[in-house]
């Protein structure tokens, strides 16, 4: 809805990766991806010697052939064949398969995070949460052929794992974005996990989280902001031509003052992007808005300070 040339930018980016279809067993076998050995033996796609000269085993019972890079998408996958029935796949590895990339592409390499009730024997690269009951259904989704942690339910978990309080809030600000998931659903998948360690203190950050903020860049500004004296802004805000046509999205702005909050990253020095900040700072002026950037390195002093005179200005203007 365009309210005074001005709108909440509730547009989702996919970042989700593309997963590719479950391939079929001899495809598999074939093509260099994570085969279980026991239904490749039995239809005679390998033999016992070629399982062995041929292959490497990635976890038991699970091969690929030998001197093939796997993917992540790869080990997760090989995971997932050899893991107990009621298994769940979720952490990091769960994020990364919800396509959340500011964290997950570090954070969980080389390590599966799996849910399960059962006792199996873990082997290396799996991490066991041991569960006395298993995820419940409504916490689990399938992404590629596999059972994972709902993105609700993955929020959770990452910022119970992650340390300090900053990480706690942009991962969950970061996975929510990624997938289109409100606060309320991250409340109600916590609500379904009481008494697991970290989870009460999770859902005490929610009310500092933003489901809206397009970066941990974003969030932690946000999170300055609302340590300051300064009232809270609203985020992503589409900010309109007369025509309707739109001028940028504002990071965050105070829509009532006109005060546009951007956050430049690196990209920002690029001269193509420097010439179109330039226009785009011009013509909010032209719109009748003040703009405060914000720039890497810069110190919360400075930060509070640079929006503080932004809405000074703001709202000298509106009084005369």
């Amino acid at each position: 809805m365009k309210i005074d040339g001005m709108r909440r930018n509730r547009r989702i980016r996919d970042t989700r990766p593309p997963l590719p279809l479950p391939t079929s067993l001899a495809e598999a076998v074939s093509g260099g991806q994570p085969f279980a050995a026991k239904p490749a033996l039995e239809a005679g796609l390998v033999t016992r010697y070629t399982l062995r000269s041929r292959f490497t085993q990635i976890v038991p019972g699970v091969y690929a052939t030998k001197g093939v890079e796997l993917s992540r998408w790869d080990l997760i996958r090989a995971v997932g064949m050899w893991a107990p029935a009621d298994a769940v796949i979720g952490g990091w590895s769960a994020a990364y398969l919800h396509g959340e990339h500011w964290f997950s592409a570090d954070n969980g390499r080389g390590v599966v995070d799996v849910f399960t009730s059962l006792e199996p024997r873990v082997p290396r690269g799996v991490r066991e949460r041991k569960l006395s009951d298993p995820v419940p259904a409504t916490d689990v989704c399938e992404l590629g052929g596999l059972r994972v942690t709902s993105p609700a339910r993955t929020a959770v978990d990452v910022a119970r794992w992650s340390r300090g309080v900053d990480r706690k809030i942009c991962t969950i600000d970061s996975i929510c974005v990624a997938t289109g998931t409100e606060l309320d659903a991250v409340a109600e998948a916590a609500s379904r996990m009481r008494g697991q360690h970290g989870v009460s203190r999770a859902v005490r950050l929610l009310d500092a989280c933003d489901a809206e903020a397009h970066s941990p860049q974003e969030s932690l500004l946000r999170l300055r902001i609302d340590r300051s004296s300064l009232p809270r802004p609203t985020s992503q805000v589409e900010i309109l031509e007369p025509s309707g046509e739109l001028v940028t999205v504002a990071d965050l702005a105070y829509i009532r003052e006109k005060v546009a909050i951007f956050y430049d990253g690196k990209h920002h020095g690029d001269p193509g992007q420097w010439r179109r900040d330039i226009r785009i700072n011009a013509r909010l002026a032209d719109l009748g808005w003040q703009v405060a950037r914000i720039a890497q390195g810069m110190s919360v002093n400075e930060v509070i300070r640079h929006i503080e005179l932004a809405l000074a200005r703001a709202r000298r203007q509106r009084r005369s």
